[in-house]
Parts: C-alpha cells; sequence; structure tokens
C-alpha cells in the first residue's frame, strides 16, 4: 500500500497494517493519525466521514481509533495563504502582484531628486 505523509510529504509504501505507533521515517511524524486517515474531512462532524468514530481533538497525534484507515495523508496538507489568494485573484481575472525587488525600494527611497 502507498501513501504520502502529511508531515513531509514522502512517498510511503507499507505491506500490512498501519500499528498505533508507526511513524514516517523521513520525518517521524505519526502515521495513525486523522490527518492520515481516508475518513478525515475537516467539513465532516467531527472532522470525520465515519459516524462511529470516537471524536480526537488532535488531528495530528497518533490516536487508536479502531475504524482508521490509512489514506493519503498529502491531500490535507495546506498551502500558504499567499498561494491561495493568487488562486482566488486567478479565478476573478485579477493577476498576482509581481514580486517587489527589494534593491528598486531601496533605490527609490535614497534617490535623489
Amino acid at each position: 500500500m502507498a501513501t504520502t505523509c502529511y508531515g513531509c510529504g514522502a512517498v510511503l509504501r507499507f505491506d500490512g497494517p498501519i500499528g498505533r505507533r508507526t511513524t514516517c521515517p523521513e520525518c517521524d511524524a505519526d502515521l495513525h493519525a486523522c490527518i492520515d486517515c481516508r475518513h478525515h474531512d475537516e467539513s465532516a462532524p467531527n472532522e470525520c466521514r465515519e459516524p462511529h468514530a470516537d471524536h480526537y481533538v488532535d488531528k495530528i497525534a497518533s490516536n487508536a481509533c479502531d475504524l482508521f484507515q490509512l489514506g493519503d495523508g498529502a491531500s490535507h496538507r495546506r498551502g500558504s495563504s499567499q498561494a491561495a489568494r493568487d488562486r482566488l485573484g486567478a479565478l476573478f481575472g485579477d493577476a498576482p502582484k509581481p514580486a517587489e525587488d527589494p534593491r528598486d525600494a531601496l533605490e527609490a527611497l535614497f534617490r535623489k531628486s
């Protein structure tokens, strides 16, 4: 079974079930956690699509949920807020602002009139 780690994005392959104490060999993140479960859904009650699952507050820490099924943790990774703003701007036809070069700002500040 192949999956992607939520913590670092590394591609992981496992033969057999994931134990409660299993961690990512790359970043040591817990893998038996809500964030790596295929039932995890931020829009569902208790952020889980499984109605009989126990409620765990910390979605990234290891837990003892009996309904855990390994999913793709990387699908839950969050991007930067600036990237989200750029995508939203592109949706409405606004082009992202070009990044200013700090040297230009410094020269404009000390430019003689």
